[in-house]
Formats: C-alpha cells, structure tokens, sequence
C-alpha cells in the first residue's frame, strides 16, 4: 500500500537474530533455579550479606531490592566483576575466592555460595567452608547448593566430563560435618527437564552465541522442576548455621 514502508527479508532477519542472541543481563538469565534460590533465602532485611562467586550480580540485583543493610559480591579474578558492577552498581564488590576471604572475622549474617564448590580446587572444600565459618557472625546463615550426584544427572552434564563435580547428599553432610556450621534446611530440586535445557545450554552459549531454542518453554517446565514439585534429583540447596 501507498505509504506503507516494506520490509526486507534483511530486516527481517536481522531482527530475529537480534532477539536470539545471547545476552548475560540480568531480565535475560534468571532462571528457575535462581527464583528457587530467593524463596529458599527468604528475608534479607538489615543483613549485612557476602556473596562468593557473584558472576552478573543476579543475587545482588535481588538482595538490594529486598532491602538488605549491605551486598557485597567477591570474584576471583577482578575482571569477572565487571559485569556485576555494570549491571548492579549500588553493589561492593572485591577480588578474592572461598579459599582467601578479604574480610575480618565475624563480618557476616548470611553468605550465599551458589553452584561454586564444585568449581573450586579438588580436596578444598573443607578449607572453603571454614574460610566461610570465620566470616559468619555467630548464627549467621550459609546458603549453598551444588549439583547433586547421581548416575543420570551425572552421565547427561556435559560438564561432569571435563571435572564438573557433582557431591552426594551423604558427602555434603559430611564435608559440613567438619565445621561448626549445622545443617538447617536441605532441599533437592531440578529434573530431565533441567539437565536437557543444560544440554543445549553449553553448545548455544559458548559456539553460536545465542539463547537455547524454545527457552521459554525450558523456562515454565523448568519453574514446575524448581519452584512446585517437592523433590527433584539434579541439584541440592542447603542452609546451615554456624554454632
């Protein structure tokens, strides 16, 4: 029609992919998984809270906003902290790992360590938690998950082949058994559903640089896996808390 302006398949293209690409802003990455991790936290008012391994500030974003006294995010490596502080600038942020906490004794309420034990060297995750125990005031709250062991959900990470760890409820109570920090709260979560959105995860990200296809359909099934269903067999949250 007159006047009207035509696209063309250029454009058109151009505006799918757009849509398609990868993104590491907040809105883009949260997940089920991270929802799962604020109901399972719950109220952060007035708590002074230390998150080790940050990565783009998801849990900052949330704490802030649910009024807590003081967020402060660590990273090994100080340009993997970039991105947390271009997102959530209201944020501290400082370099240092579970192993070499750059804080006093006694500094924290709560200190949140989302899927990074794992990542951590191999036979130092006791040194970890006690590093974690120093900084906690005396009943303050660790929050930690992990992806849970078990021959399906270890055999479909992709992963898990090049050393992705996964612990066994049994080795997790066992590696907190060797602190003063007491198991409160412990949930396992996530599903087939969960491990194969992972599948597609690594490759979509990493090689062609764009989201999963159908992720929103991922994301619904997912929350059902993360948020509804009462037991899962891919990952486990605990809470514990220091004598």
């Amino acid at each position: 029609m007159l006047g009207e302006k035509k696209l063309s398949s250029t454009d058109d293209d151009s505006s799918t992919k757009e849509m398609k690409k990868f993104s590491n802003k907040i809105s883009k990455r949260l997940t089920a998984r991270h929802k799962k991790c604020f109901k399972f936290v719950g109220s952060v008012k007035d708590k002074r809270i230390l998150d080790i391994g940050c990565s783009f500030g998801w849990f900052e974003a949330w704490a802030l906003k649910n009024k807590c006294k003081e967020m402060v995010g660590i990273e090994p490596k100080r340009e993997l902290l970039v991105e947390a502080k271009n997102q959530v600038p209201e944020g501290k942020y400082r370099v240092g790992s579970a192993l070499k906490i750059p804080f006093k004794d006694n500094s924290f309420d709560i200190v949140v360590v989302f899927d990074v034990l794992e990542h951590l060297p191999k036979g130092t995750e006791i040194s970890a938690l006690k590093e974690i125990e120093r900084v906690l005031k005396s009943k303050g709250k660790l929050y930690l998950s992990t992806p849970l062991s078990n021959i399906l959900s270890n055999l479909l990470d992709l992963a898990w082949y090049f050393g992705h760890r996964h612990y066994s409820g049994k080795q997790i109570k066992r590696i907190l058994s060797m602190t003063n920090l007491k198991i409160k709260k412990y949930e396992y979560r996530g599903g087939v559903i969960s491990i194969f959105s992972m599948i597609l995860f690594y490759p979509f990200k990493w090689l062609v640089k764009r989201e999963i296809p159908f992720k929103d359909w991922f994301e619904r099934k997912k929350s059902e896996e993360y948020l509804k269903n009462k037991k899962g067999f891919s990952w486990q949250i605990i809470c514990a808390v220091k004598d």
